[in-house]
């Protein structure tokens, strides 16, 4: 058969597959498959200049009367009309005012909070009050009722993390409203925290975990950074937040972390299959992700998308950085997909 016979005879059998709702293997292009991990999410950095002045612009027009929460999110450029920071998690900015309250609900995705500024403000997690202070993870698992009210006499701020792109894509978004504005409060986060005596960050046995004190937290980076051994050469100082009923991940779609960058301190390069989004909470610096090179200081957020060679470079000669980060690297260890080099 002629090639322009065999062509026309092609795309016949593909019209009329189309139209039985069947399709070939061989339109999948599956012969060109790269040979590494590829993504449409772009490396990006978002000022946070920007993102507080779109959170107290929102302020002034968007009620918490009428809408569920006054957020701000961050949106990957490369994602196109998926509203995203990346393919498996979103990061997003929330600002509630002096005596406001975000009603209780509950969803499928899970979230956490990581303070970014103010006091006294707190969130309730099934009847947990957790009282907000700068540099506090607060978990609120899927499923898991919550709600944010601030009884303080300042703004309180925060960053928001999701795994929602992840459970779009399986189709399991949903979310329910509590039967009342506010859940009664039951417990507080110092009851627990008190009884653990122990460090968060190592496996132990406990029930109804949701949120880790910067003031627990610091002491441990700041310990961890007077040991050259403990130092990562792709990361610095990295300390994870650990599940304290299992050890493992901080939720099991994502994995938390804050890491030191000790003065002048320069990261070597490497890659790996996970996307990560990192927070600078504390200091200046830049990383360099492909072949750009982004600058940050305190309050911006950038990712490093999956697969690109990345490096951390402290700019300052005197004071340490701080980064708060969360990725998916529970997902693809579960899959046996995690991958990590050196470049």
């Amino acid at each position: 058969m002629k090639q322009s016979a065999l062509t026309d005879s092609i795309a016949l059998l593909d019209r009329d597959m189309a139209g039985k709702n069947l399709s070939g293997y061989w339109r999948l292009g599956m012969e060109g498959l790269p040979s590494h991990p590829m993504t449409s999410v772009e490396p990006c950095l978002w000022k946070w200049a920007d993102v507080h002045e779109s959170l107290l612009r929102a302020g002034e027009v968007i009620s918490l009367e009428d809408s569920e929460r006054r957020v701000v999110r961050l949106v990957n450029p490369g994602l196109e009309e998926r509203p995203f920071a990346t393919h498996t998690l979103q990061i997003s900015f929330q600002y509630v005012k002096p005596g406001e309250n975000a009603r209780a609900h509950r969803h499928t995705p899970a979230a956490l909070r990581f303070v970014v500024q103010g006091n006294g403000a707190y969130t309730t997690v099934n009847g947990q009050q957790c009282v907000m202070e700068p540099g506090d993870l607060i978990l609120t698992p899927k499923l898991t009722w919550h709600d944010h009210s601030n009884e303080s006499r300042e703004p309180m701020l925060w960053l928001d993390g999701l795994d929602f792109p992840l459970v779009q894509a399986l189709h399991q978004v949903m979310q329910e409203r509590y039967p009342e504005r506010r859940q009664p409060i039951k417990k507080s986060s110092e009851e627990i925290r008190d009884g653990l005596g122990v460090s968060l960050h190592h496996g132990m046995p406990v029930t109804d975990f949701f949120h880790y004190k910067w003031r627990d937290t610091e002491p441990m980076l700041r310990a961890l950074a007077q040991s050259p051994t403990a130092r990562d050469r792709f990361d610095g100082y990295r300390l994870e937040y650990r599940n304290p009923q299992t050890g493992g991940p901080t939720m099991p779609t994502i994995q938390c972390a804050v890491q030191l960058l000790t003065p002048a301190d320069q990261t070597e390069t490497h890659r790996h299959t996970s996307t990560v989004i990192y927070h600078v909470f504390r200091g200046e610096g830049a990383t360099e992700i492909g072949e750009r090179r982004f600058d940050w200081q305190q309050g911006d957020s950038f990712v490093v998308p999956l697969w690109y060679a990345h490096r951390h470079l402290n700019r300052s000669s005197s004071d340490a950085a701080i980064l708060f980060s969360m990725s998916d690297v529970p997902v693809l260890r579960a899959l046996d997909l995690y991958r990590e080099e050196a470049c």
